[in-house]
């Protein structure tokens, strides 16, 4: 979606790896801030 002039029929494999890498240090990151939220809040 950011670059609209590239070909979509043809992924670069090396987007894709970054894109699946974000997306799981994402959810690593909210899983992490979820445990600390928790630590802080319930002691």
């Amino acid at each position: 979606m950011q670059a609209p002039d590239k070909n979509p029929s043809h992924p670069d494999p090396k987007a894709a790896n970054r894109r699946l890498g974000l997306i799981l240090l994402s959810i690593v990151v909210v899983f992490f801030l979820g445990f600390f939220a928790k630590m802080v809040f319930l002691g």
